[in-house]
């Protein structure tokens, strides 16, 4: 019984062996220090590798993020900071302020306009929602002013665009509007390279848009390309019927000679510009082409807030097709009712009508759908009509 209970104590002390212990426990601490330090290592190799990064990739990335995460990835590390002020970042910038950027005495953004201006080619600026109260645009009026008067410093852009001011406009006094209208203007003048010019839904006095195309004409019309102009006047008839030479101050087609698309509400602006036109064809015995290819029309008024309009002629149209040769048309129609002298308002022979999109909230809307296509075919729109769209 003593061997077997001493050769149990033996076999025993051989289990609980201190020194055994001691080092299987060192040899495991050492595998887990190797494979902790192996981890971290193949870590710092990936993060090597990720700012290792070409400037090609790492600008893409860039183009695909917010303003917020573009600032949280350049903080990964100097290459991506670095990465952060290269000029492909900063070639398309959009001012779209937020209610809590609205309610700052001094807006963040302006820090980034202060800083990367110079290197905006694309610019989009949008006006505050009809939610915002009354303080939070006057506090966007103010940071627009800031934000135009910088870009008039430190820019040349190709494209900009103004969208959405009509709730901004309908809640400012004359004197914040007023140096609205100059700080576009003074930063309109100072552009010389603009291809693109889109300014919609916000409804400037007449006086005002006019001064605005004129000095669109005088800095950008050999570069210019692309025009739009959606509901860019506000309450016309009031002004021009105040200004028996209304339509003389307005400019011509011609004037903007690069001009391959124009977007325009039919309205008085768009009514005369087409009819000097015509008139300036006319006496012009060999009339240089030009390039204007489309004409995108719309209209949502009702027909009885046409009456100040004198309308179009096919005649006008014959000439201005000789103008442009390769001018399409496409016509938006929003119709309530009367819908037969809508049709013959703005639908006419010789006109180049390619796409057709019509939409009408009257009950009888079928009928006018008959009136069209009957009308269509009387002015032979359909030798040339591409598209058409009935809502």
């Amino acid at each position: 019984m003593g061997a077997v209970f001493t050769s149990e104590k033996v076999s025993d002390a051989k289990a609980i062996d201190p020194i055994r212990v001691r080092c299987t426990e060192e040899k495991r601490y050492s595998g887990t220090i190797q494979s902790t330090a192996s981890k971290e290592t193949e870590e710092c190799e990936k993060q090597g590798k990720w700012s290792e990064l070409p400037s090609l990739p790492l600008e893409k990335i860039y183009s695909f993020l917010g303003r917020e995460d573009q600032v949280n990835m350049s903080l990964v590390c100097r290459s991506w900071s670095e990465g952060y002020s290269s000029p492909s970042v900063w070639k398309t910038f959009r001012l779209f302020l937020t209610e809590s950027q609205f309610s700052m005495d001094t807006c963040p953004v302006m820090k980034f306009v202060q800083n990367y201006s110079a290197m905006f080619r694309h610019v989009e600026i949008r006006g505050p929602v009809h939610s915002v109260n009354n303080l939070l645009v006057k506090n966007f009026c103010r940071h627009f002013i800031e934000f135009s008067q910088t870009l008039t410093r430190n820019t040349q852009l190709i494209s900009v665009e103004f969208r959405y001011f009509l709730h901004c406009f309908t809640h400012i006094d004359s004197s914040t509007y007023n140096d609205i209208c100059r700080a576009i203007a003074d930063f309109l003048a100072s552009q010389h390279h603009l291809k693109l010019v889109e300014f919609d839904q916000c409804p400037f006095e007449y006086q005002e848009s006019v001064d605005l195309l004129r000095i669109l004409i005088e800095n950008s019309r050999e570069s210019l390309e692309h025009l739009k102009l959606r509901y860019f006047v506000s309450d016309e008839n009031k002004d021009i019927k105040q200004d028996s030479n209304a339509a003389q101050k307005l400019p011509m087609l011609a004037d903007f000679p690069s001009l391959k698309t124009l977007y325009m509400d039919y309205s008085f602006i768009f009514e005369n510009m087409v009819v000097r036109q015509s008139a300036a064809i006319q006496t012009v015995k060999n009339c240089k082409t030009q390039v204007l290819s489309k004409l995108i029309m719309y209209n949502c008024r009702n027909y009885t807030e046409m009456g100040d309009f004198r309308g179009l002629t096919s005649t006008i149209w014959r000439y201005m097709k000789r103008l442009y040769p390769d001018l399409q048309i496409e016509l938006i129609l929003t119709i309530d009712y009367l819908a037969r002298q809508v049709f013959e308002f703005f639908i006419l022979p010789n006109m180049p009508v390619s796409r057709l999109e019509y939409s009408s909230v009257d009950f009888n809307g079928g009928t006018a759908i008959a009136v069209l296509f009957d009308h269509l075919l009387s002015c032979k729109t359909n030798e040339h009509l591409l598209s058409l769209k009935l809502d």
